[in-house]
């Protein structure tokens, strides 16, 4: 009898703990097709682990997103916002400056989230004068 029960207190917590996990995945994975692009970092565009299972672990980018209106959304504010201080703003780091939702690329520059983690040595005024020599 006492292993029986043993044996189904160890089924209920794993249980548990296999329902957590699950949920915490779903939900980043959902928070992560509410940006333009996510292809190279995923997580960590929002995490500072490749793996999360808890709130604590947001990066800088991670921490605006939550905190940005409505929360958990994609928009011109937080695109304008430069949440790592690396000198680019989220939108030019993931691939829609606008904060429309559309992506002028298919994979991010770098990791808004990670100021160690830049686009290239050229700043956003300069790429901005090379792309108005391309246009019409």
């Amino acid at each position: 009898m006492r292993l029986k029960l043993k044996t189904q207190g160890l089924a209920v917590i794993v249980l548990c703990v296999l329902v957590f996990s699950a949920g915490a995945l779903l939900g980043t994975m959902s928070y992560m097709e509410k940006l333009p692009v996510h292809v190279h970092f995923k997580c960590r565009l929002c995490h500072t682990v490749s793996d999360p299972t808890v709130d604590k672990s947001l990066n800088s980018f991670g921490k605006d997103f939550r905190d940005n209106e409505p929360p958990y959304t994609w928009n011109a504010v937080l695109a304008e916002k430069d949440s790592d201080n690396d000198g680019y703003t989220n939108g030019f780091e993931i691939g829609d400056e606008l904060g429309d939702g559309i992506a002028d690329i298919s994979i991010e520059r770098s990791n808004p989230g990670d100021p160690d983690n830049c686009p290239s040595s050229i700043t956003p005024a300069t790429l901005s004068i090379i792309k108005s020599l391309f246009r019409d």
